[in-house]
């Protein structure tokens, strides 16, 4: 009896599904998964069709479709599909500037017994070629350079450190090439000296910091001298670069409690009214709050408006000093704020920070 019961219950179930049913469109897509495979970068785009059938008995309206990338496209059929008729979901990927595997979905939202539903593109870009010109594309007369900026990186004061720097001759004669306008902290080395056509070379540049008296980012401008005419290259700048630092990694549990440590009094400084192309000045103060000399390295902004008057012996500990700046406040009417960096052997904090601020008025 029971068993007679749970199929007439099921049966009754089904009808009232059947029912709920009838009269609605129902969406059926051939697939909802494609995968494009490998696809080449300079194609461009690629496009897919995800076909659909409305196997209700409605008229079926897709009322929206989003991708999850703006780099993927679709389009779909605008106007009502009538019952057994079908209906299109074009989707259209962008490969350009996007190497590499991919895979996106796009939502469908729609009217149907299933919604949304959701269908998926997938594969893989191979980057397209670039000739040699393109990895090079800075030009120095014959020669080509990826960029105009050598970069040391940071260095640790006390070391030396090189760095490779690579070019390219692209005429269809030798090129003689070396490096000139050096400081007495860089050297250059060009290998091959002479640069065959269409060929590579590599500049090493060696960079000692005993030899220079500087902390923080520094910048050397050098010459690239091409064909051994230092007239005709003087527009060939490079432009070599560094961060000069202070190893404390060395340093005992003793050492840094006896340390030396810096304490900004003078979180900002504020000048006032500064009458167009006049000059100002002030003081910031600055405290050895440790147990040994404190050495102020550099003192420095973005602006080189500002100069600083730093003395060569430092701040005892416990002792306060005031530190002159003057500033030539330039032709330009407005507010202006500077952020000043000051680097010192302090190792908790061998850089901290302030702020100079003013108005140029007529």
């Amino acid at each position: 009896m029971k068993k007679i019961t749970l199929l007439a219950t099921l049966i009754a179930a089904n009808l009232l599904s059947f029912a709920q049913e009838k009269g609605k469109p129902v969406i059926v897509f051939n697939e909802k998964n494609y995968d494009f495979g490998t696809v080449k970068e300079e194609i461009g785009k690629v496009t897919h069709d995800f076909v659909f059938t409305n196997k209700g008995d409605a008229p079926l309206m897709i009322q929206q479709v989003t991708a999850s990338c703006g780099c993927t496209t679709p389009v779909w059929t605008k106007e009502p599909i009538a019952p057994g008729a079908k209906g299109t979901i074009s989707v259209t990927y962008s490969a350009a500037g996007r190497p590499g595997p991919f895979t996106k979905t796009i939502t469908v939202n729609n009217n149907s017994t299933e919604n949304p539903v959701m269908l998926t593109i997938k594969g893989a870009v191979t980057p397209k070629s670039i000739s040699l010109e393109q990895v090079y594309p800075l030009v120095f007369g014959p020669i080509h350079l990826k960029t105009s900026t050598v970069a040391i990186g940071n260095v640790i004061k006390g070391e030396t450190k090189t760095s490779r720097f690579m070019v390219l001759n692209t005429t269809s004669a030798p090129v003689a090439l070396s490096v000139g306008n050096l400081p007495k902290h860089i050297t250059a080395t060009v290998q091959p000296a002479s640069i065959q056509p269409n060929s590579e070379a590599t500049i090493v540049f060696t960079y000692n910091t005993n030899l220079v008296n500087d902390w923080s980012v520094r910048i050397d401008p050098a010459t690239l001298i091409v064909n051994n005419d230092a007239a005709g290259s003087k527009a060939y700048v490079l432009n070599v670069t560094a961060n000069i630092s202070e190893n404390f990694s060395k340093l005992t549990p003793e050492e840094r409690k006896n340390a030396p440590m810096v304490e900004i009094i003078t979180k900002e400084v504020k000048l006032g009214k500064v009458k167009l192309n006049g000059k100002t000045s002030g003081t910031i103060a600055l405290k050895n709050t440790g147990a040994s000399q404190l050495m102020i390295r550099r003192i420095f902004s973005d602006c080189n408006c500002i100069t600083f008057n730093i003395g060569k012996n430092g701040i005892a500990a416990g002792k306060t000093e005031n530190i002159k700046f003057s500033v030539a406040v330039g032709d330009l009417v407005g507010q202006k704020l500077q952020t000043v960096n000051i680097i010192t052997n302090s190792p908790s904090t061998p850089n901290s920070q302030l702020r100079i601020g003013w108005e140029n008025v007529q």
